[in-house]
């Protein structure tokens, strides 16, 4: 398996202003066009979507080429009763086959619980017995979960075995390998997807350009960038190359607004070597800087 094949476009930002870094909002149509014809042949070998995301789903199905190759990866939408029935399990199921629809393909890869709290709601079962009828029907190979935190994890885990998990991996965030839940979970043969290696774009900007909020973080920031520069890489390779770094990792999920954006991105994973990709942290991140759903809203 070649680095780019592990490589996984995130598509949030095709439908939603998305991304502390993001000061244009959401590309046109025109440059989606261009970076989901160029996905295909550059050999990347997973595209992520969701519902949520506004009208992602439907520009894939509309402007990825036929033959794609890709393995795609969507969600379940949210609910928002307290309680869980039969009926909410066949609203799941309808919205995967719209899904589906939309996206132009008779199944997909995997299909995930988006948000991991329902499943601490009354009648959680109807939801996975869901998405274990959307396998059984064909329409995903995998069904598994998105999460945060080893919380929602343990959650996810109590309720039915994920068979993929899509989990946020970069530079600052090592909880994950610090606790060994990397290591559980491919020994369990679960496949991981590392999202959020670039958190949001945070450690893309240069530390003058952060948001006082994580005025907290400029020095260590200053430390990742000067390491960087001396092993001769820019923070976007250096982050992409930590996250290619884990063995444990099977795809490396990334998020663009331009095409010149992935350009970038296939350039520097095309040229990841083995120099060391680790970089010491002085001390352990503080989660609230970690967890964009922890962020202010003036940050978004």
């Amino acid at each position: 398996m070649t680095m780019l094949s592990r490589l996984g476009l995130g598509t949030v930002q095709f439908g939603l202003d998305y991304g502390v870094s993001n000061r244009a909002g959401r590309p046109a149509e025109r440059e989606i066009a261009a970076i989901l014809a160029r996905v295909p042949g550059a050999g990347v070998g997973f595209i992520d979507t969701a519902p949520a995301y506004g009208e992602a789903e439907l520009l894939i199905g509309r402007y990825l080429p036929p033959g794609h190759g890709l393995r795609i990866i969507t969600k379940a939408n949210a609910i928002m009763d307290t309680t869980i029935t039969a009926r909410h399990g066949r609203q799941v199921l309808d919205s995967l086959a719209a899904s589906l629809d939309r996206l132009k393909v008779n199944a997909v890869h995997g299909f995930l619980v988006h948000q991991s709290e329902d499943l601490a709601r009354t009648g959680w079962q109807h939801l996975v017995d869901a998405m274990l009828e959307a396998r059984t029907r064909g329409w995903t190979k995998r069904i598994g979960a998105s999460v945060y935190n080893s919380d929602q994890l343990a959650l996810v885990e109590s309720r039915f075995h994920p068979e993929l998990v899509q989990l946020p991996l970069n530079v600052l965030d090592r909880r994950p390998i610090a606790t060994g839940l990397l290591a559980r979970l491919k020994s369990a043969g679960v496949e991981v997807h590392a999202r959020s290696v670039f958190l949001q774009g945070l450690l893309l900007m240069g530390p003058d350009e952060l948001p006082e909020f994580f005025a907290p973080l400029r020095q260590t920031i200053v430390r990742l960038r000067e390491t960087w520069q001396r092993r001769g890489q820019s923070a976007l390779s250096g982050c992409l190359s930590f996250a290619f770094r884990q063995p444990e990792i099977d795809a490396v999920i990334v998020g663009v607004n331009r095409l010149n954006e992935f350009e970038q991105i296939e350039a520097a994973v095309a040229s990841l070597t083995d120099a060391d990709a680790d970089i010491a942290l002085d001390q352990p991140v503080d989660p609230a800087y970690l967890d964009p759903s922890r962020w202010p809203d003036f940050v978004h």
